[in-house]
């Protein structure tokens, strides 16, 4: 029989994290006893939810899609909390219509669906 995991005591940086599955990774997380980071856009509601999170839980606001902001949210992580044991990748983007443009009799442009597929590849 396998040893149970336990995540109590770790650091978790979440992608992501200010709402839907991320938020949901990110509360779960700190009620197992885990140190959670959450990496979501300045104009999420990051701060909010980290409250809401507790166990020291902090906010760390960017764009998965900036090398800049992933390397000012990963020195957040390292000043405080001094490692970082755990990412999960939340981030995610959508796109409000079909794959093919009926109007147009074509597909849409390959730029959206890229730009969907690639925010979830970018930590």
């Amino acid at each position: 029989m396998s040893a149970i995991r336990t995540v109590k005591g770790l650091v978790a940086l979440v992608t992501g994290g200010a709402s839907g599955l991320g938020r949901a990774t990110a509360a779960r997380l700190a009620r197992q006893g885990a140190q959670v980071a959450i990496f979501d856009l300045p104009t999420s509601k990051g701060e909010d939810v980290a409250k809401e999170v507790g166990n020291g839980c902090i906010f760390t606001p960017g764009n998965v899609t900036s090398e800049d902001d992933v390397k000012k949210a990963l020195a957040t992580v390292k000043d405080k909390f001094k490692r970082l044991d755990v990412a999960v990748s939340c981030a995610g983007i959508g796109v409000a219509f079909k794959t093919y443009n009926f109007n147009k009799d074509q597909p849409h442009a390959l730029e959206d669906f890229t730009k969907v597929v690639m925010v979830g590849q970018d930590i």
